[in-house]
């Protein structure tokens, strides 16, 4: 079996297809997507929301048609399924596990896009014992769209993003009934009319509120929740959802030779995507938890460019230029790129960056003393906040840059 390629690209979601295609698009030959499940797509292949497509084809598709739509153009790209990395090293090896066995491939470069996971019980400290019943908004779209299961009759729903309202509709869908959602922000973290849907389904909010136990040993048979006020309620259910506060897959990052944030495990990045070992990429929902599809599919096609020119090159690019890096206030939790490459051909960059409480007020990104950028943003934890535009011409080794909210 093949063991040498051009570009190796671990994930094959929305952002892992994409770079593949614009690799493709570029003429770049010799590629493969490597995928742990058993069918590429990632997640939206099991979102029955209409919210996909609308970047990428101008129109709103459910998520599985869209990863119909963006697969085509890859479909004569090896994809080796049922595959799972193990490490990464340098040299652009990649060490996989399937049923073959243990391998070990090379490739010129290595695209890492491999996405994000929720928070489960577990890593949010709820006490209780271990019943069946409780899952992920991911888990429960698999059970009713892959597997045609029903998790449980009356479910709560945990968080107040996005995809805790697409979980309510799957739910109601699949003629599940909500028992309530359930969430310890004062407002939803989603934008305010999410709302409106608990109400026309007549699903009772609860804001300021926590899980603070799951009751039952074999099932679940209930959990109590509690409000700012310490006052406690019983909820009747059989299953729990927890929804949102996605965080990054970064196992192979933390394994790896690679540099990475201390803290969170994110690769240190520049803003076409190079890693600190020049021969691997990170791109997708990995760097940033969590944008949409469309938007990783756009970001995928960036990425995929920058690598098909780095390709090209015979003599050492840009990606041996040093890199500076991005501070920022405790209040952000990360920005995407973490560091910016110096003497490229860049004029201006886009930061992507994260809070970790709602805060109001103008963003300003400095060097040194000299202004950057400023706007004034309203941010929510979990959401995509964007710094567009910002003039990175006059960047040196000395400069410093750093993003705070004033």
């Amino acid at each position: 079996m093949k063991k040498n390629y051009k570009v190796i690209i671990i994930g094959a979601g929305p952002a892992g297809l994409a770079a593949a295609r614009a690799l493709k698009d570029a003429g770049v030959q010799d590629l493969l997507l490597i995928e742990r499940e058993s069918q590429a797509g990632g997640v939206p292949r099991h979102c029955q929301h209409p919210t996909f497509g609308l970047l990428t084809y101008f129109r709103p598709m459910k998520g599985n048609t869209w990863i119909k739509k963006i697969l085509q153009p890859v479909k004569e790209i090896p994809l080796r399924t049922d595959t799972t990395v193990i490490s990464i090293r340098p040299g652009g090896f990649v060490d996989i596990s399937s049923d073959n066995g243990l391998e070990t491939l090379q490739a010129k470069r290595v695209i890492i896009a491999t996405g994000v996971r929720e928070t489960p019980r577990h890593a949010r400290l709820i006490s209780g014992l271990r019943p069946q019943g409780v899952l992920t908004a991911g888990a429960l779209q698999q059970f009713i769209y892959l597997r045609k299961l029903k998790p449980g009759n009356r479910s709560v729903i945990v968080g107040s993003e996005l995809v805790s309202f697409s979980a309510l509709w799957t739910l109601y869908r699949a003629g599940i009934k909500p028992v309530a959602l359930v969430d310890e922000h004062p407002r939803p973290v989603a934008f305010r009319l999410s709302t409106l849907l608990a109400h026309l389904l007549r699903v009772p909010v609860h804001f300021n509120t926590r899980v603070s136990h799951i009751c039952g040993s074999e099932r679940v048979e209930g959990m109590d929740i509690t409000d700012k006020h310490g006052k406690t309620l019983r909820l009747d259910c059989d299953s729990v959802i927890f929804t949102g506060k996605f965080v990054g897959e970064y196992t192979l990052i933390l394994k790896s030779h690679l540099q990475h944030d201390k803290k969170t495990g994110r690769p240190l990045f520049d803003q076409h995507g190079c890693c600190s070992d020049r021969d691997f990429y990170a791109v997708g929902n990995m760097t940033h938890p969590a944008d949409m599809g469309d938007q990783c599919y756009q970001e995928g096609l960036q990425v995929g460019k920058a690598v098909a020119l780095a390709l090209q090159e015979e003599q050492p690019t840009q990606t041996d230029n040093p890199v500076l890096p991005i501070e920022h206030q405790d209040i952000i939790r990360m920005s995407a790129p973490a560091v910016i490459r110096l003497g490229g051909e860049d004029k201006t960059t886009t930061l992507n960056i994260r809070v970790s409480r709602p805060v109001s007020g103008e963003v300003v990104v400095r060097d040194g003393q000299r202004e950057l950028y400023r706007r004034r943003h309203r941010c929510m934890p979990e959401r995509r906040i964007l710094l567009k535009n910002i003039n990175i011409t006059h960047l040196t080794s000395d400069s410093t840059l750093s993003i705070s909210i004033e």
